[in-house]
C-alpha cells in the first residue's frame, strides 16, 4: 500500500465562526523575548562532534540575513564536551546529530533502534549562554528544525534496513542536509 494524501471535510457542526478561534498565532515569546515572525532559514553542515563515547553530526541553522551568535558557534564543541563529560546526555546508541540555531540547541540521540531522543537548550534565563530547558518549555522543534530532523529520520531509517556494516554507518554519518529550508524537500541539496 502506497502512502497518499487525502482530504476529509470538517464536521458540519464546525462553521467559520468556530474556526475563528483556531490556528491563531499565540503571543508566546521566543528566547529573545519576541513573538513569532516568519523568517526563512537555511541549514549548513559543519562537521562532527567526536568523543570516545559518541559521535554527533553538527548543523547550523541560520535565519535569513542573520548570523548565528558567534559565542555559541565558537563554544559549541566545548559545550557538547561538557554535557557528555558531566553525563548530562544519555548516549543510548552513541550516535545522533545536533542543530545549533538562533539561541537554541537541540541534541538528538538515536536509541531503542529507531527512536530519536531530543534535549533542548536555549539562552532564555541564561543569556548569552545556553542552558538546558524541558521540551514543555521549548517544544521539540520549530517547523524549520523538523525539516532537518525529517531528513535525519529518513537517513536513519534507511540505515536500519541495511546490514549496519561499517560502510553503512559511514553512509549515515557522511550525508548531511544543506541549503535553503524554504524549498521543497526534493530540491534540498544532499552532501555526499
Amino acid at each position: 500500500m502506497n502512502l497518499s494524501t487525502i482530504s476529509i471535510k470538517l464536521p458540519s457542526n464546525i462553521d467559520d465562526s468556530d474556526l475563528e478561534k483556531y490556528a491563531n498565532i499565540d503571543s508566546l515569546e521566543d528566547q529573545y523575548n519576541k513573538t513569532y515572525c516568519y523568517i526563512r532559514r537555511s541549514v549548513e553542515p559543519v562537521g562532527f562532534f567526536t568523543h570516545n563515547d559518541i559521535i554527533l553530526k553538527l548543523y547550523h541553522m541560520k535565519r535569513e540575513n542573520q548570523d548565528l551568535p558567534q559565542n555559541l558557534v565558537d563554544s559549541l564543541n566545548d559545550f557538547l564536551l561538557n554535557e557528555v563529560e558531566n553525563n548530562r546526555i544519555d548516549l543510548k546508541q552513541k550516535i545522533g546529530f545536533a542543530i545549533l540555531s538562533q539561541g537554541f540547541l537541540s541534541i538528538n540521540i538515536w536509541g531503542r533502534g529507531n527512536v530519536l531522543f531530543t534535549q533542548t537548550y536555549t539562552i532564555e534565563d541564561s543569556f548569552p549562554e545556553l542552558s538546558p530547558k524541558t521540551l514543555e518549555k521549548t517544544g521539540v522543534a520549530c517547523t524549520w528544525e523538523i525539516k532537518v530532523m525529517k531528513y535525519e529520520y529518513d537517513l536513519w531509517h534507511d540505515y536500519l534496513k541495511t546490514k549496519m556494516s561499517l560502510e553503512d554507518k559511514k553512509i549515515y554519518l557522511e550525508n548531511f542536509l544543506s541549503g535553503n529550508l524554504d524549498l521543497e524537500n526534493s530540491k534540498l541539496k544532499v552532501i555526499f
